[in-house]
């Protein structure tokens, strides 16, 4: 599970097993009878430890008892990764306050436990506790961590083995309902059945819902009517999935069936149902709304190769109209693991002394005495092929006093652009405006017999071309080609029957009637809902959160066998 990141700004140390007759302060304890050694302390300043850290560290000792004879060292406010709140690491001795790695973190305000570290012991003979086992100390360590009063309920779902730590992942329930917590409580045991991790998001664990204030469950509709409102909703796409990476050689698509409208974000799938009405429950999204159409475009089917100087500028005289012989140029490679080794033709004045390297990310910076208007160019190609693969263009301090704003002019200079960048022939096209008032940015993704293409982890800014055009100038800001070179794509004849993938997802994902708050964030409020929902959140451990991609991979039904695949 990995150490959170840990920032020890003030240190005191006790005893934990003095904390139930101890004051609130840090060593040197008195009035207590221990004799603990002040070596460390006494080079410290003595800082108070607050009563609600005090009480979080004496609930934990009481839980886990093997803590009760640990030096307890209080390490101050931590930001992330993951939890922000305050550190207390356990050492074994005082001489390794500074070394364990044992740690705990407490909420900064309530001293709740948010996040549990403990070192896994090795064991030439595991003894592992039972999925039942496991499932009944998972329950009863959450519970002793809740206390009374705060209305929640858990119930153990998924028990897994990972990084040798068995865990249980235990889910939030009201009136019978499951929340739509992003994370819920993960508890997990080493080899020896120790608990040596614990982790809750955000201290949902300890926020007290009322049950009367949520919607009544009495009066939902069936989950047979939910399954039949779902399938008549027709959630899924047939699309094909190919590897993001700029690849030279010939690649596979995957036929897929995906899920609509984003797939996994916020608080529920994109295919959730109203509990009451059966029609789907919409987030609002901030990216990727705009309207899409498809156009026809001819290509011209032009091979874009640039592997020597006299070819890359050529390359940007014909096809971007940039004249580059008075500028110096620079051209460096580099190997990435995961993609084919890239060609960087670098032109404009960047300074002495400026790495090549370097220069690739001092696109839109000028050195000192630059004039207005001077230009810096970027153009990447396959180092192995030549193959265009991305060009982008920055200005110094252009000057804007005769500009007017032409859309129109940009999406004809977009459009006969991409007659140049496609297949010969005639190119099912899905293009998406995603610009602003400054750039017009076109978002282009081709149709093969109909199917939309799209690359796994593709943001909805990224298309397989995407070109962005300066407004005001008309001039090309960036164009990029995702799209391999070669693809080979299964016949649409070969997938399953949409219906068929329906059934495949609801037997492993089955609708669950679950929670869902929907957070108004202008005005700091939050609705509940009751939905329908596929079941995924309530049995993996997963982050609905980061970028917003077009088409989510974290599951999906493989259109050919059927088989619902999980990314994780």
């Amino acid at each position: 599970m990995g150490s959170v990141f840990k920032v020890k700004r003030t240190v005191s140390w006790f005893l934990s097993g003095t904390l139930a007759a101890a004051t609130i302060f840090a060593s040197p304890l008195s009035g207590v009878g221990a004799t603990i050694p002040v070596t460390v302390a006494q080079a410290q300043s003595v800082v108070a430890v607050p009563m609600h850290v005090t009480k979080g560290v004496q609930k934990l000792v009481k839980l886990l008892p093997e803590l009760s004879s640990r030096y307890v060292v209080y390490g101050g406010d931590v930001d992330g990764p993951g939890v922000s709140g305050v550190v207390v690491t356990f050492a074994q001795s005082a001489a390794e306050a500074e070394s364990s790695m044992d740690d705990a973190i407490f909420d900064g305000q309530t001293g709740e436990l948010l996040r549990l570290n403990l070192t896994p012991k090795i064991a030439t003979k595991p003894a592992y506790p039972t999925e039942q086992q496991a499932k009944t100390r998972a329950l009863a360590f959450v519970a002793g961590l809740q206390g009374t009063g705060t209305g929640n309920a858990y119930q153990a779902r998924a028990v897994f083995k990972k990084e040798d730590l068995l865990t249980v992942r235990l889910v939030r329930v009201l009136n019978n309902v499951v929340l739509d917590d992003d994370y819920d409580c993960l508890v997990s045991f080493d080899a020896s059945g120790r608990i040596v991790w614990f982790s809750t998001f955000d201290g949902r664990l300890y926020e007290k819902v009322s049950p009367s204030s949520l919607p009544s469950p009495q009066r939902v509709i069936s989950s047979e009517q939910a399954v039949r409102k779902w399938q008549e909703s027709r959630p899924l796409e047939l699309v094909y999935l190919l590897p993001i990476h700029k690849q030279s050689d010939q690649v596979e698509a995957k036929l897929a069936y995906v899920l609509k409208n984003g797939i996994i974000t916020q608080q529920h799938t994109g295919s959730a149902l109203d509990a009451f009405s059966g029609k789907r429950l919409v987030t609002k999204k901030t990216r990727g709304t705009n309207p899409s159409q498809t156009i026809n475009v001819t290509g011209t089917g032009e091979k874009w190769v640039a592997q020597t100087e006299s070819q890359a500028r050529e390359l940007l005289r014909m096809l971007f109209r940039i004249e580059t012989e008075k500028l110096p140029l620079s051209i460096y490679e580099a190997n990435y693991d995961d993609g084919p080794a890239l060609r960087y033709f670098i032109w404009g004045n960047f300074g002495e002394g400026v790495p090549d390297a370097d220069k690739i990310s001092r696109m839109a910076t000028f050195p000192e005495g630059s004039s207005n208007g001077e230009q810096h160019h970027l153009l990447v190609t396959d180092a192995k092929t030549g193959e265009l693969l991305e060009f982008s263009t920055r200005v110094n301090n252009p000057q804007w006093s005769n500009v007017k704003t032409d859309k129109k002019r940009d999406r004809i200079e977009a459009d006969k652009l991409l007659k140049r960048l496609t297949p010969s022939g005639s190119n099912q096209i899905q293009i998406t405006e995603d610009g602003n008032k400054r750039y017009t940015s076109i978002v282009a993704d081709p149709l093969v017999n109909g199917i939309p293409v799209y690359g796994i982890n593709q943001s909805v800014e990224e298309g397989m071309y995407t070109i962005r055009i300066d407004s005001w100038t008309g001039a090309w800001e960036q164009v990029s080609i995702n799209k391999p070179a070669s693809v080979k794509y299964p016949a649409h004849s070969q997938a399953l029957k949409e219906q068929v993938a329906m059934t495949r997802l609801l037997q492993t994902f089955p609708l669950e009637l679950t929670y869902i708050h929907q957070s108004d964030y202008e005005k700091d409020t939050i609705t509940w809902k009751l939905g329908y929902d596929l079941s995924f959140r309530q049995t993996r451990s997963h982050c609905f959160c980061g970028g917003e991609f077009k088409v989510d991979d974290t599951f999906y039904v493989d259109a050919i066998t059927g088989k619902v695949i999980v990314n994780e």
